[in-house]
């Protein structure tokens, strides 16, 4: 070849604990590598070889079977053999989203995180694409000439951004009642990121197979489609997914299967997601802000619950202390300690129980106790409902906002999963919330400005009781203090608020037989209206509806909605998951080695390349090239060719493509390993001067493909080969390559990495693979000898 591929070598490492070779992952955007080690711990280097994030692994019997980026590098996903799924932000090391695989799942087996585009972007991959941009229309005069552009009013408006002129959700205090993300700006920054109108156009899969022959769907981070079941079993057992490609212009993904019956053979399905090709314009919209609801609903959920153990903190000691004196009370004489209170505050004396009270048990220090946990839970309450609720509240508002106008917007004939009716029903939910809320802001600030008083008084009334000194600059310094006491807010709030507890409305318990029966939200109806004809019998002391003022009531009922027009959105999608017929595709040598490639032929059909070591031969390469017809996102099966190519008398270690073009190939032979660059696409006469030439040919698993044989001098001397033998005991082994990062075209974001045998040390190198001088675009036979 006359453009060898340059190898620069950025860095190299050696580790304390061998790695899995199984387990790596380069960043798509920045310089992090991830990595698996023999001890069940996943670690994250940066290219200076600095650790940045370390798990231990799971408590019981879990290990980790998979992990993977997103497409952006801004999230990393790590798969338990329990078929959980955990996504860490690489910045803030804490879990963003968890969600199940499958509750018996018995391994994961494969791991991918890929970009789609959506419908309305998708084009031709082989054209060009349009003057579509607003810069382009202001910097070119002759746009409009040249091209016409399309308006979408509706499309237009859905990508105004509302949300990033809202007020940032402010972080949780750190506690065992609250998730871990919410307790950091990072974190919290990393979960509620606004919607991106450049990503309008793509949208984020994430395709997770299991050992048990199930193939489970999430998109935009979180949003769960669901699970497939393997259409094809060998013997008893189901196969399973081991390898998966995908483009970004095309809905339909390419997998490649296994047998636990039967490891040597593989079998390629397509599987066509035409809920991305024949879905509603606003899919990226509509899952992204699904995502997001769901994590508000999470946030609104910790908030509710800090609010209720804020609220229980207020009472349990005033309520000891109160009760203690009560008891006394009642069996001395006929009354109670709200009578009591109230008739020192009136008259100035005290009753002898309520004197020994207030001296001997409660005193200074009982008294500090009570003002510290009423006041400290009383303002944590009003910041939790000021700064967190109704900020949470709103945004649900916007994001359901946008969900009625999809709604609206769609035709009868589109199936996106729910109604504009159910948008509204869960709008006034959120109103209700926003109602409850409202009160229990108002009710705390006058409780508050109640306690202050009643506090002040009580520790003046103790100070008196207590004190023997009957000078009169001491009495001039009680009546100074008494002066000060607005005895008015200390009367009120012993008759409306020191026993009868207000907030109880909102936050404490009630009976199963009055919430037992609760219908009115299973039949469909606003609550709005009644909730506030419940809130004003309750303000008038008549007989109300107990359960439906309560905050973790209505976040119930908030949740179940939620959840229901999730499960209908993924339900609607999921029909739209279509799984194409298995091919067999023959036997592998043991070990693996192995990797898939899709790539674009023409506007309406596809290639995926395989390249496998057929069994029994290490040091032979076989590609296979399946053509792949699109019609309106299905998918049909034109042509599977292979072909063949040996590599003089060396064994190969590993293969990776590194891109639409070229083959990578860890071969090694007389004890020196080489990166050999293949060119497997194409008309690649001038890449490859030929005596005969490998072409690709019609292959059934029966006849293997005719092969090509190079000596080792041929091999060296045709496809480049780079030696990358190290000093001392590396010995190049495995490898994985970066080809997706940075922007198209741009060769200096590529990275390969090379593991050595021992599995402690690796290298990170610039790899630049220069593209193969075509004659045609279109995929031909290819010239290989």
């Amino acid at each position: 070849m006359e453009n060898p591929a340059i190898l620069e070598l950025l860095s190299e490492k050696t580790l304390h604990q061998k790695i899995d070779p199984q387990l790596i992952a380069y960043n798509p955007s920045m310089e992090l590598l991830a990595l698996g080690s023999s001890d069940q711990q996943v670690v994250i280097y940066r290219l200076n070889g600095q650790r940045i994030y370390g798990s231990a692994s799971k408590t019981g019997n879990s290990r980790v079977d998979g992990f993977c980026w997103k497409p952006n590098g801004q999230l990393f996903a790590i798969a338990w053999s329990d078929g959980s799924v955990r996504l860490l932000g690489p910045e803030t090391n804490k879990t963003v989203h968890q969600f199940s695989t499958g509750s018996n799942t018995t391994g994961i087996t494969c791991m991918a995180w890929v970009c789609n585009r959506t419908s309305r972007s998708a084009r031709s991959p082989t054209s060009k694409n349009p003057l579509e941009t607003l810069e382009e229309l202001l910097f070119d005069g002759n746009v409009l000439p040249k091209s016409k552009l399309a308006l979408d009013l509706p499309r237009d408006l859905s990508q105004i951004d509302i949300e990033r002129s809202l007020p940032k959700l402010s972080v949780l205090a750190p506690g065992s009642t609250s998730e871990e993300v919410f307790s950091t700006r990072a974190s919290l920054n990393m979960l509620f990121r606004p919607f991106d109108p450049s990503d309008n156009d793509s949208l984020d899969v994430m395709v997770v197979g299991t050992k048990d022959g199930d193939i489970h769907l999430s998109i935009y981070d979180s949003f769960v489609i669901g699970s497939f079941r393997s259409p094809f079993t060998f013997g008893t057992l189901p196969l399973y997914l081991d390898r998966h490609a995908s483009h970004e212009a095309y809905s339909t993904h390419a997998l490649l299967m296994k047998s636990s019956a039967s490891e040597g053979k593989i079998y390629f399905i397509p599987m066509d997601l035409r809920f991305i090709s024949a879905s509603s314009d606003f899919l990226s919209i509509l899952s992204s802000r699904s995502t997001a609801l769901h994590n508000l609903l999470r946030y609104i959920r910790h908030v509710q619950t800090l609010m209720a153990s804020e609220w229980k903190g207020t009472q349990e000691l005033p309520a000891r202390f109160l009760g203690n004196i009560n008891e006394t009370l009642t069996e001395t004489s006929n009354r109670d300690i709200v009578q009591a209170l109230y008739h020192s505050v009136a008259t100035g004396h005290t009753f002898p129980a309520v004197r020994d009270w207030l001296v001997d048990e409660l005193t200074e220090r009982g008294h500090k106790r009570w003002d510290k946990a009423v006041t400290n839970g009383l303002e944590n309450i009003k910041r939790l409902v000021h700064e967190n609720m109704l900020p949470a509240l709103e945004r649900c508002s916007v994001i359901l906002s946008r969900f009625a106008g999809i709604a609206k917007f769609q035709g009868s004939n589109d199936s996106i999963g729910f109604s504009s009716h159910q948008i509204s029903l869960i709008m006034d939910t959120v109103a209700c919330l926003n109602l409850v809320c409202s009160k229990i802001l108002i009710q705390t600030v006058d409780e508050l400005d109640l306690f202050a008083s009643f506090s002040t008084w009580l520790r003046y009334e103790i100070d008196r009781l207590v004190s023997d000194s009957t000078s009169s600059s001491t009495s001039d310094e009680a009546a100074e203090k008494e002066g000060s006491i607005d005895h008015s807010k200390v009367l009120n709030y012993i008759q409306t608020t020191m026993t009868t507890k207000p907030l109880a409305v909102y936050f404490g318990p009630i009976s199963d037989v009055e919430s037992s029966d609760w219908v009115h939200e299973e039949q469909g109806f606003p609550m709005f209206n009644l909730l506030h004809e419940q809130l004003q019998k309750q303000e008038r002391g008549l007989p109300y509806m107990k359960h439906l003022p309560r905050v973790d009531f209505l976040c119930d009922i908030l949740t179940q909605q939620a959840t229901t027009i999730f499960s209908q959105i993924a339900e609607a999608e999921k029909r739209n998951v279509l799984l194409g017929q298995v091919q067999e595709l023959g036997n592998i040598e043991s070990g693996g080695v192995c990797d898939m490639k899709m790539s674009p032929k023409d506007h309406s059909s596809l290639h995926v390349h395989i390249a496998l070591l057929p069994k029994g031969h290490t040091a032979k390469v076989q590609l296979i090239r399946i053509t792949l017809a699109i019609e309106n996102g299905i998918s049909t099966l034109q042509s599977i060719d292979s072909c063949a190519i040996e590599l003089g008398d060396g064994r190969i270690k590993d293969v990776k493509f590194a891109d639409s073009y070229t083959l990578l190939v860890l071969w090694e032979s007389n004890e020196l390993t080489s990166l050999l660059c293949i060119p497997y696409k194409g008309d690649l006469v001038e890449s490859i001067t030929t005596n005969n030439t490998l072409r690709y040919a019609p292959y059934t698993p029966a006849v293997p493909p005719k092969c090509s044989v190079f000596s080792n001098e041929d091999v060296l001397e045709r496809f480049s080969g780079y030696p990358i033998n190290g000093a001392g005991s590396f010995v190049p082994e495995t490898m994985e390559v970066r080809w997706q990062g940075g922007q198209p075209g741009d060769s200096m974001s590529k990275r390969l990495v090379i593991f050595g045998t021992d599995r402690m040390q690796y290298k990170v190198f610039r790899l630049a693979v220069p593209r193969p001088s075509m004659r045609e675009t279109a995929d031909k036979d290819v010239p290989m000898s």
